[in-house]
């Protein structure tokens, strides 16, 4: 019997299959021209490897410039989600990315919170924003997207995406300092992305990025964090203080991270208390939550203990204050 898991806390919404629901539409509120002869067409362009991923997130970025296009998007995703059966989501975007139209980022904040209540109100399900810093900009984007999260009217984590690689955590260790001590929860991608080589000190880097996030940036939960059981004295602090994972190995295997889900010892994770989850990261061009718990659970053959865990870790680990109301509701 595989996992019952009724949320997800790494879901980029602009990255979601919900966007297929609403690309053409996009374009046309846009006033363009839909760039490819059918959806299924765009779909295989999103989805192929070879193609720049830039390029690719280009064909819906590019879209969602103003305030009608993001509210869609936002609204689209907590239907989609509520329609697959998840109670509580975790939606993460960057609002630097949507600045081309002349919005602000507080208007795109605000466009984006406007759906995703919409969405809750009619759908029935508990979207938490994750308003992300997309970590190529510069330190002073980051503060000022800092000072949006502690300002957003309700509830919003703040969280560091994208190239880890060029841009290690302490980049960002400013914004993060603003949110410390306060309402707003952290988190981070860390332990996903470094350069290969030099190969001997790969995973330490990879270490090196999660201790960062963990200990500087002071976050309540880190993406990825692929290399983590590798490292027993921190995988023993995160637990101890409940310091979340999210974990997504079919992102990590389909980017070419990993050679086998097996690599993570997801089950090591367990057993040792962390709090680990399962996420699609970008089912728009990933795999879809069934496959990846499908994989995991073939690769691991989890036993029914680390089933629990990984159906209860949903609502441990969920950043949303009433996240224990709603696992209440569930059981």
């Amino acid at each position: 019997m595989k996992p019952d898991i009724k949320g997800l806390q790494h879901d980029h919404i602009d990255g979601s299959r919900a966007v297929l629901g609403v690309i053409e539409d996009l374009y046309r509120l846009a006033g363009k021209d839909f760039p490819f002869p059918t959806k299924e067409g765009w779909l295989a362009f999103f989805r192929n490897p070879q193609e720049d991923i830039v390029a690719r997130f280009d064909t819906i970025t590019g879209v969602m410039q103003g305030p009608e296009a993001l509210e869609m998007v936002a609204y689209a995703y907590g239907r989609e989600r509520a329609a697959e059966g998840y109670a509580y989501v975790e939606g993460k975007f960057a609002p630097q990315f949507h600045r081309r139209g002349g919005l602000t980022m507080p208007q795109v904040v605000a466009a984006i919170h406007r759906g995703l209540k919409r969405a809750e109100n009619d759908f029935g399900i508990r979207i938490l924003p994750v308003i992300a810093i997309g970590r190529e900009t510069d330190a002073a984007t980051g503060v000022e997207i800092a000072r949006i999260a502690l300002e957003y009217d309700g509830e919003a984590a703040l969280d560091l995406a994208c190239d880890e690689a060029n841009n290690p955590p302490e980049k960002h260790l400013a914004a993060f300092k603003l949110t410390q001590d306060t309402r707003v929860k952290r988190d981070c991608h860390a332990g996903e992305w470094v350069t290969k080589e030099p190969a001997a000190t790969y995973r330490q880097r990879l270490l090196k990025n999660i201790r960062t996030a963990v200990h500087e940036l002071r976050c309540d939960g880190v993406g990825h964090a692929m290399p983590l059981a590798d490292d027993l004295e921190l995988m023993s602090y995160m637990a101890g203080s409940g310091i979340r994972v999210t974990g997504c190995p079919l992102s990590n295997l389909y980017s070419g991270l990993i050679a086998d889900v097996g690599e993570l010892h997801i089950d090591t994770l367990l057993d040792n208390d962390v709090i680990y989850t399962l996420n699609p990261d970008d089912d728009l061009f990933m795999p879809p939550m069934s496959e990846v718990i499908a994989a995991c659970d073939a690769a691991y053959n989890f036993t029914p203990g680390q089933r629990k865990k990984l159906e209860e870790n949903v609502w441990r680990g969920a950043f949303a204050r009433d996240a224990a109301a709603l696992w209440s509701a569930k059981k």
